[in-house]
């Protein structure tokens, strides 16, 4: 079985912690990612944020104590040093040409996003710096408000700022795909009218079955759908139910609701593994994915339809956009 995964947040736990890519306790490693036929991944270069406790706290080096301009900087370069130290089975990969030979040579094909685009130094260059650097997806907002635009967490009537709508032109001028989970409902809108290309929700689930502010509507799932894009289902519990458990029937309702949209080819998987520490009963990490396909399988879904959710809708949408 193969597998791509549209975000993670692995590389910032590597940065923080000083764990390693190849062998740790996290949700994402190497011997996770050799369990698939081939694996794909974007790699969340994601903008920081405290620990939640000072024990935890006193366990990291936290991104935010880095000045803001060297943030992305040391983003990168945890990101070039582990990619570096896995080339025997990773390739860091920077277009659909980049995927198809790492597949063909039977290596992971490693992807780098931005989570949260005040992660990019407040100067002219910064984002074809990060284009140059290896950057093909931009999630324009985190949980924070910005420079950029506000959040759903915070306000889905506040849209993105002039500089949102710029950061978006230049993102699709430059071949950067706009991600537009955690962005608030109109600033989902803005990017509607600032570009005409499709786009992607890399980690959101349904709204219609979970009201979270994070999750998207079908009116948003069926524009995503319109325009050739991508929606990533996201296994963070909160996200899933609002009671304190989920399994993964939990996230097949998610996934049955966008089918039921006409999202054959729109779904794919943004799992948020080393993001969150809430997942369904059964899926303690990557490696366990194949429960999720094993689990629709024998619920009747067609080996098509699992195939494009885990790799083919990714991989598609890579080749068209990248």
């Amino acid at each position: 079985m193969k597998l791509f995964d549209l975000h993670c947040d692995t590389l910032y736990e590597c940065c923080e912690t000083g764990r390693r890519l190849r062998e740790n306790d996290l949700h994402v490693n190497r011997a996770a990612a050799r369990k698939y036929r081939h694996y794909a991944q974007f790699f969340a270069l994601f903008c920081g944020a405290r620990a939640p406790s000072e024990t935890l706290a006193r366990e990291r080096d936290c991104l935010l104590d880095t000045p803001a301009d060297r943030r992305l900087e040391r983003m990168l370069e945890t990101a070039r040093r582990e990619f570096a130290d896995n080339a025997d089975w990773l390739s860091f990969c920077r277009s659909a040409d980049d995927l198809a030979e790492a597949a063909r040579d039977g290596k992971a094909a490693a992807f780098l996003s931005i989570e949260g685009a005040e992660l990019l130094p407040d100067r002219p260059d910064a984002l074809d710096n990060a284009y140059e650097a290896g950057v093909r997806l931009l999630t324009v907002t985190w949980n924070y408000r910005s420079r950029f635009g506000c959040p759903a967490t915070l306000d889905q009537e506040e849209g993105l700022t002039n500089a949102g709508r710029e950061l978006v032109r230049g993102c699709a001028d430059r071949g950067i795909i706009v991600d537009v989970s955690h962005l608030s409902e109109q600033g989902f809108w803005d990017v509607c009218e600032t570009i005409d290309g499709p786009f992607v929700a890399s980690h959101s689930d349904s709204r219609a079955l979970c009201r979270h502010p994070r999750n998207l509507t079908d009116r948003q799932f069926a524009e995503i759908t319109r325009r050739g894009g991508l929606v990533g289902i996201n296994l963070y519990t909160p996200f899933l139910v609002r009671q304190s458990d989920s399994t993964i029937e939990d996230a097949i309702d998610h996934i049955e609701h966008f089918l039921g949209l006409y999202g054959e080819r729109t779904v794919a998987l943004g799992c948020d593994f080393d993001g969150c520490d809430e997942l369904p009963a059964g899926i303690d990490g990557l490696g366990d994915l194949y429960r999720l396909a094993d689990r629709m399988l024998a619920l009747g879904y067609r080996q098509s339809t699992v195939d494009g959710l885990f790799y083919d809708n990714a991989f598609a949408f890579v080749q068209k956009m990248l």
